[in-house]
Protein backbone atom coordinates (compact mmCIF):
# COMPACT_ATOMS: atom_id res chain seq x y z
CA UNK A 1 0.00 0.00 0.00
CA UNK A 2 0.79 3.56 -0.27
CA UNK A 3 2.67 5.28 2.08
CA UNK A 4 0.70 7.58 4.71
CA UNK A 5 2.15 10.05 7.14
CA UNK A 6 1.48 9.58 10.52
CA UNK A 7 4.21 11.40 12.19
CA UNK A 8 4.77 12.27 16.12
CA UNK A 9 6.50 15.42 17.02
CA UNK A 10 9.07 13.65 19.71
CA UNK A 11 12.67 14.20 19.97
CA UNK A 12 13.78 12.34 16.91
CA UNK A 13 11.37 14.20 15.07
CA UNK A 14 12.43 17.63 16.05
CA UNK A 15 16.14 16.88 15.66
CA UNK A 16 16.33 15.56 12.21
CA UNK A 17 14.83 17.62 9.00
CA UNK A 18 13.82 15.74 5.38
CA UNK A 19 15.79 15.89 2.22
CA UNK A 20 14.37 18.47 -0.04
CA UNK A 21 14.28 18.37 -3.77
CA UNK A 22 14.33 22.03 -5.01
CA UNK A 23 12.55 21.25 -7.97
CA UNK A 24 8.65 21.09 -8.10
CA UNK A 25 7.44 18.41 -10.48
CA UNK A 26 4.72 18.67 -12.73
CA UNK A 27 1.55 16.62 -12.74
CA UNK A 28 -1.16 18.55 -14.11
CA UNK A 29 -0.09 20.23 -17.17
CA UNK A 30 0.63 18.44 -20.83
CA UNK A 31 2.76 18.95 -23.77
CA UNK A 32 0.27 21.33 -25.90
CA UNK A 33 1.55 20.17 -28.97
CA UNK A 34 -0.56 22.40 -31.13
CA UNK A 35 0.42 25.84 -29.96
CA UNK A 36 3.69 24.24 -29.45
CA UNK A 37 4.08 23.32 -33.66
CA UNK A 38 2.60 26.81 -34.55
CA UNK A 39 5.26 29.04 -32.37
CA UNK A 40 8.21 26.80 -33.48
CA UNK A 41 7.48 26.34 -37.22
CA UNK A 42 6.44 28.39 -39.93
CA UNK A 43 2.67 28.69 -38.67
CA UNK A 44 3.32 31.67 -36.96
CA UNK A 45 3.71 35.75 -37.74
CA UNK A 46 4.67 38.15 -35.02
CA UNK A 47 2.86 41.70 -35.87
CA UNK A 48 3.18 44.73 -34.26
CA UNK A 49 0.00 46.52 -34.40
CA UNK A 50 -3.33 47.83 -35.52
CA UNK A 51 -6.62 47.27 -34.26
CA UNK A 52 -7.42 43.80 -36.31
CA UNK A 53 -6.26 41.79 -39.36
CA UNK A 54 -7.12 42.27 -44.00
CA UNK A 55 -6.48 39.78 -45.79
CA UNK A 56 -7.09 40.11 -49.63
CA UNK A 57 -8.12 36.49 -51.40
CA UNK A 58 -8.27 36.05 -55.12
CA UNK A 59 -11.68 34.26 -55.32
CA UNK A 60 -12.48 34.78 -59.20
CA UNK A 61 -10.66 34.27 -62.60
CA UNK A 62 -11.66 36.11 -65.58
CA UNK A 63 -13.69 34.04 -67.82
CA UNK A 64 -13.26 36.25 -71.14
CA UNK A 65 -10.23 34.75 -71.96
CA UNK A 66 -10.75 32.98 -75.23
CA UNK A 67 -9.04 32.77 -78.70
CA UNK A 68 -9.57 34.99 -81.86
CA UNK A 69 -8.76 35.76 -84.86
CA UNK A 70 -7.94 39.20 -86.80
CA UNK A 71 -11.01 41.70 -86.87
CA UNK A 72 -13.14 39.69 -84.09
CA UNK A 73 -14.22 41.94 -81.27
CA UNK A 74 -12.85 41.12 -77.71
CA UNK A 75 -14.91 41.03 -74.97
CA UNK A 76 -13.57 43.75 -72.38
CA UNK A 77 -16.06 43.75 -69.04
CA UNK A 78 -14.24 44.32 -65.90
CA UNK A 79 -13.79 42.00 -63.16
CA UNK A 80 -13.67 41.96 -59.71
CA UNK A 81 -12.18 38.55 -58.31
CA UNK A 82 -10.41 39.59 -54.95
CA UNK A 83 -12.35 39.63 -51.88
CA UNK A 84 -11.22 41.18 -48.44
CA UNK A 85 -11.57 38.74 -45.06
CA UNK A 86 -11.36 40.94 -41.23
CA UNK A 87 -10.10 39.18 -38.24
CA UNK A 88 -10.41 40.94 -34.83
CA UNK A 89 -7.10 40.72 -32.81
CA UNK A 90 -7.71 38.90 -29.33
CA UNK A 91 -6.03 38.73 -25.88
CA UNK A 92 -5.73 36.07 -23.26
CA UNK A 93 -4.50 36.58 -19.56
CA UNK A 94 -3.65 34.83 -16.23
CA UNK A 95 -2.56 36.39 -12.90
CA UNK A 96 0.41 36.39 -10.95
CA UNK A 97 -0.41 36.99 -7.58
CA UNK A 98 1.48 36.66 -4.13
CA UNK A 99 0.97 38.31 -0.89
CA UNK A 100 3.46 40.79 0.70
CA UNK A 101 3.31 38.62 3.67
CA UNK A 102 4.08 35.12 1.64
CA UNK A 103 6.88 37.18 -0.50
CA UNK A 104 9.02 37.90 2.43
CA UNK A 105 8.67 34.54 4.29
CA UNK A 106 9.52 32.84 0.78
CA UNK A 107 13.22 34.11 1.82
CA UNK A 108 16.36 33.35 3.48
CA UNK A 109 17.35 29.72 4.30
CA UNK A 110 13.36 28.89 4.96
CA UNK A 111 12.48 29.30 1.26
CA UNK A 112 12.63 25.79 -0.17
CA UNK A 113 12.05 27.25 -3.70
CA UNK A 114 11.35 30.74 -5.28
CA UNK A 115 7.43 31.24 -4.90
CA UNK A 116 6.93 33.76 -7.18
CA UNK A 117 8.92 32.78 -10.03
CA UNK A 118 7.13 28.92 -9.79
CA UNK A 119 3.76 30.88 -9.62
CA UNK A 120 4.70 32.79 -12.73
CA UNK A 121 5.62 29.70 -14.73
CA UNK A 122 2.32 27.92 -13.43
CA UNK A 123 0.35 30.93 -14.91
CA UNK A 124 2.04 31.15 -18.23
CA UNK A 125 0.95 26.82 -18.74
CA UNK A 126 -2.14 27.60 -17.59
CA UNK A 127 -2.22 30.34 -20.09
CA UNK A 128 -1.04 27.89 -22.94
CA UNK A 129 -3.16 25.30 -21.79
CA UNK A 130 -6.15 27.97 -22.26
CA UNK A 131 -5.19 28.53 -25.79
CA UNK A 132 -4.36 25.05 -26.93
CA UNK A 133 -8.26 24.19 -25.92
CA UNK A 134 -9.34 27.15 -27.90
CA UNK A 135 -7.44 26.11 -31.29
CA UNK A 136 -10.11 23.58 -31.36
CA UNK A 137 -12.93 24.83 -30.28
CA UNK A 138 -15.60 26.99 -31.93
CA UNK A 139 -15.37 30.95 -31.43
CA UNK A 140 -17.25 32.33 -28.33
CA UNK A 141 -17.02 35.44 -26.50
CA UNK A 142 -13.59 37.08 -26.72
CA UNK A 143 -11.95 33.88 -27.48
CA UNK A 144 -9.83 33.82 -30.84
CA UNK A 145 -10.99 31.17 -33.85
CA UNK A 146 -10.49 27.79 -33.80
CA UNK A 147 -10.20 24.99 -36.15
CA UNK A 148 -14.20 24.55 -36.15
CA UNK A 149 -14.19 27.70 -37.66
CA UNK A 150 -11.36 28.23 -39.83
CA UNK A 151 -11.65 24.10 -40.92
CA UNK A 152 -15.36 23.22 -40.54
CA UNK A 153 -17.38 20.06 -40.75
CA UNK A 154 -19.93 21.53 -42.69
CA UNK A 155 -19.86 23.53 -45.79
CA UNK A 156 -21.04 26.97 -46.50
CA UNK A 157 -20.09 28.67 -43.24
CA UNK A 158 -19.17 32.23 -43.11
CA UNK A 159 -15.41 33.21 -42.09
CA UNK A 160 -13.60 36.93 -41.95
CA UNK A 161 -17.14 38.03 -43.33
CA UNK A 162 -16.99 35.81 -46.49
CA UNK A 163 -19.51 33.05 -46.69
CA UNK A 164 -18.37 30.02 -48.58
CA UNK A 165 -22.24 29.97 -49.61
CA UNK A 166 -21.45 32.44 -52.14
CA UNK A 167 -17.99 32.05 -52.75
CA UNK A 168 -17.27 28.53 -53.02
CA UNK A 169 -13.94 28.81 -53.15
CA UNK A 170 -13.84 30.57 -49.76
CA UNK A 171 -14.57 26.46 -48.26
CA UNK A 172 -12.09 23.94 -46.49
CA UNK A 173 -12.04 20.41 -47.58
CA UNK A 174 -13.70 17.67 -46.06
CA UNK A 175 -13.94 13.81 -45.64
CA UNK A 176 -17.22 13.23 -44.04
CA UNK A 177 -17.54 9.45 -44.54
CA UNK A 178 -17.33 7.18 -41.01
CA UNK A 179 -13.74 5.50 -41.05
CA UNK A 180 -12.13 2.64 -38.36
CA UNK A 181 -8.44 3.34 -38.69
CA UNK A 182 -7.29 -0.33 -38.51
CA UNK A 183 -10.80 -1.83 -40.09
CA UNK A 184 -9.16 -3.16 -43.95
CA UNK A 185 -12.53 -3.18 -46.56
CA UNK A 186 -9.81 -3.69 -49.31
CA UNK A 187 -7.53 -6.63 -48.78
CA UNK A 188 -3.92 -5.01 -46.75
CA UNK A 189 -5.65 -0.94 -47.15
CA UNK A 190 -6.26 0.07 -44.14
CA UNK A 191 -9.09 2.44 -43.95
CA UNK A 192 -7.86 5.35 -42.00
CA UNK A 193 -5.14 5.54 -44.64
CA UNK A 194 -7.95 5.53 -47.09
CA UNK A 195 -9.58 8.61 -45.54
CA UNK A 196 -6.17 10.85 -45.43
CA UNK A 197 -5.35 9.93 -48.95
CA UNK A 198 -8.62 11.23 -50.38
CA UNK A 199 -8.23 14.14 -47.84
CA UNK A 200 -5.05 14.81 -48.77
CA UNK A 201 -5.75 14.60 -53.12
CA UNK A 202 -8.61 17.00 -52.91
CA UNK A 203 -6.79 19.21 -50.52
CA UNK A 204 -3.56 18.96 -53.27
CA UNK A 205 -6.38 19.37 -55.99
CA UNK A 206 -7.11 22.89 -54.92
CA UNK A 207 -3.33 24.18 -54.67
CA UNK A 208 -2.87 23.46 -50.63
CA UNK A 209 0.52 21.63 -49.74
CA UNK A 210 0.01 20.67 -45.79
CA UNK A 211 2.94 20.49 -43.65
CA UNK A 212 0.61 19.53 -40.12
CA UNK A 213 -1.63 16.72 -39.31
CA UNK A 214 -3.39 17.58 -36.22
CA UNK A 215 -5.23 14.73 -34.45
CA UNK A 216 -6.09 12.68 -31.37
CA UNK A 217 -3.89 10.02 -29.88
CA UNK A 218 -6.27 7.59 -30.34
CA UNK A 219 -6.29 8.38 -34.16
CA UNK A 220 -2.56 7.93 -33.59
CA UNK A 221 -2.32 5.07 -32.00
CA UNK A 222 -3.99 3.30 -34.49
CA UNK A 223 -1.84 4.92 -37.00
CA UNK A 224 1.21 3.84 -35.01
CA UNK A 225 0.05 0.05 -34.61
CA UNK A 226 -0.30 0.00 -38.80
CA UNK A 227 2.65 0.99 -40.01
CA UNK A 228 4.05 -1.31 -37.13
CA UNK A 229 1.99 -3.93 -37.95
CA UNK A 230 2.75 -3.92 -41.50
CA UNK A 231 6.35 -3.47 -41.24
CA UNK A 232 6.93 0.35 -41.60
CA UNK A 233 9.05 0.79 -38.42
CA UNK A 234 12.40 -0.31 -38.15
CA UNK A 235 12.52 -2.82 -35.60
CA UNK A 236 16.23 -3.50 -34.40
CA UNK A 237 17.14 -6.81 -33.38
CA UNK A 238 20.88 -6.95 -32.84
CA UNK A 239 20.68 -4.45 -30.16
CA UNK A 240 17.17 -5.61 -29.11
CA UNK A 241 15.90 -2.09 -28.77
CA UNK A 242 12.74 -2.78 -30.36
CA UNK A 243 10.75 -0.97 -32.61
CA UNK A 244 12.57 2.20 -34.01
CA UNK A 245 11.49 5.04 -35.58
CA UNK A 246 9.60 7.95 -34.31
CA UNK A 247 6.48 8.30 -32.26
CA UNK A 248 4.13 9.64 -34.69
CA UNK A 249 5.35 8.57 -37.72
CA UNK A 250 5.28 11.25 -40.70
CA UNK A 251 2.38 10.69 -43.40
CA UNK A 252 3.81 11.31 -46.47
CA UNK A 253 4.75 15.37 -46.35
CA UNK A 254 2.88 16.09 -42.87
CA UNK A 255 4.37 15.94 -39.46
CA UNK A 256 1.70 14.13 -37.47
CA UNK A 257 1.12 16.40 -34.34
CA UNK A 258 -1.30 14.02 -31.25
CA UNK A 259 -3.13 16.69 -29.02
CA UNK A 260 -5.31 15.48 -26.21
CA UNK A 261 -7.46 18.37 -26.89
CA UNK A 262 -8.22 17.79 -30.18
CA UNK A 263 -12.12 17.20 -31.16
CA UNK A 264 -12.77 13.18 -31.25
CA UNK A 265 -12.49 11.52 -34.19
CA UNK A 266 -11.06 14.42 -36.52
CA UNK A 267 -8.37 15.11 -38.44
CA UNK A 268 -6.83 18.47 -39.50
CA UNK A 269 -4.62 18.67 -42.49
CA UNK A 270 -2.84 22.47 -42.21
CA UNK A 271 -1.17 24.15 -44.56
CA UNK A 272 0.92 26.75 -43.68
CA UNK A 273 0.91 29.34 -46.70
CA UNK A 274 -2.88 29.21 -45.86
CA UNK A 275 -3.20 29.57 -41.83
CA UNK A 276 -1.08 31.46 -39.43
CA UNK A 277 -1.15 32.32 -36.17
CA UNK A 278 -0.92 35.60 -35.68
CA UNK A 279 0.78 37.19 -32.49
CA UNK A 280 1.21 40.93 -30.98
CA UNK A 281 5.03 41.53 -30.62
CA UNK A 282 4.39 43.45 -27.69
CA UNK A 283 1.96 40.80 -26.28
CA UNK A 284 3.81 37.16 -27.34
CA UNK A 285 3.48 35.10 -24.36
CA UNK A 286 5.20 38.03 -22.09
CA UNK A 287 4.45 39.00 -18.34
CA UNK A 288 3.74 42.53 -17.45
CA UNK A 289 5.63 44.11 -14.72
CA UNK A 290 4.68 43.88 -10.75
CA UNK A 291 2.57 46.46 -9.72
CA UNK A 292 1.32 46.44 -6.04
CA UNK A 293 -2.08 46.31 -4.63
CA UNK A 294 -1.67 48.90 -1.91
CA UNK A 295 -4.42 51.39 -4.03
CA UNK A 296 -6.50 48.15 -2.89
CA UNK A 297 -5.79 48.26 0.75
CA UNK A 298 -3.72 45.29 0.30
CA UNK A 299 0.04 44.40 0.86
CA UNK A 300 0.69 42.18 -2.66
CA UNK A 301 2.09 42.05 -5.60
CA UNK A 302 0.20 41.05 -9.01
CA UNK A 303 1.10 40.80 -12.67
CA UNK A 304 0.25 39.13 -15.31
CA UNK A 305 1.11 37.12 -18.42
CA UNK A 306 -0.45 37.87 -21.74
CA UNK A 307 -0.64 36.43 -25.35
CA UNK A 308 -2.22 38.70 -27.90
CA UNK A 309 -3.27 35.87 -31.01
CA UNK A 310 -5.82 35.14 -33.51
CA UNK A 311 -5.55 32.48 -35.85
CA UNK A 312 -5.87 34.13 -39.62
CA UNK A 313 -6.60 32.06 -42.38
CA UNK A 314 -5.83 33.66 -46.08
CA UNK A 315 -6.50 30.24 -48.17
CA UNK A 316 -8.84 28.17 -46.44
CA UNK A 317 -9.33 25.61 -49.59
CA UNK A 318 -5.54 24.62 -48.66
CA UNK A 319 -6.51 23.19 -45.13
CA UNK A 320 -8.83 20.42 -44.73
CA UNK A 321 -10.74 17.58 -41.69
CA UNK A 322 -11.44 13.98 -41.81
CA UNK A 323 -14.04 14.46 -39.14
CA UNK A 324 -15.16 10.38 -38.70
CA UNK A 325 -12.37 8.44 -37.89
CA UNK A 326 -12.29 6.26 -35.49
CA UNK A 327 -8.61 5.44 -33.69
CA UNK A 328 -8.01 2.52 -31.09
Amino acid sequence: MAQTLSEVADTHWAAVGRTIDDEVIDNIFEKYATVDAFRTDALQITDSGGRGFEVHIETGTNTQAGSFDKYDPLNKDPVNPVESAFYNKRYYYCPIILSDTEYWENSGPEKRFDELRFLGENSMKSLIKTINEDFYSAQTGKNMLGFQDIIADAASSTLGGISASTTASWDNNRYTTSKTFLTQTTTNIFDGFVAWNALLDAIHIDGGRPKKLFTTWSVVRAYRTAVSGEGYARTDLANAKGVGGKMAPSFYDMDVVPDNDCTALHCYMVDPDGLKLRVMKQVNFKKTPFVPLQSNGQLAQLAYVVAGVQLVCSARRYQGVATAVTGS
